[in-house]
């Protein structure tokens, strides 16, 4: 397999390290998941099972164009069951990043 040709610009971000998953964090802004209703976004990764203050959510990381940077990156929790088995089946299936446009089915988004 070939090696990446990348200019290493000297920053962490160029160096693309995978998120840690004993940490569970994502270094960005935090987004409500209701704001997010009937938008289109892309969803790049997920933590399951994180410990809030509101009980066990799951943390997603998303971007509202594919190829946007990091720096434009977002976070959202959710606790909503539809979102959740959407997010495990991704990462199942490998699946990550994907477009996904959120819709609220009665009080629930999904």
């Amino acid at each position: 397999m070939e090696k990446e040709i990348f200019e290493d610009d000297g920053s962490l971000a160029c160096l693309h390290l995978p998120a840690d998953r004993a940490n569970k964090r994502f270094v960005c802004k935090e987004e409500r998941q209701e704001n997010l209703i009937n938008k289109t976004f892309w969803l790049l990764d997920f933590f399951p099972d994180v410990q809030t203050r509101f009980g066990t959510r799951h943390l997603y990381k998303a971007t509202y164009e594919k190829d946007d940077p990091d720096g434009k990156a977002f976070k959202v929790f959710t606790g909503a069951a539809a979102c959740k088995y959407v997010l495990e089946k991704l990462a199942e299936l490998g699946k990550f990043p994907r477009r996904v446009t959120l819709k609220k089915e009665g009080k629930i988004a999904a």
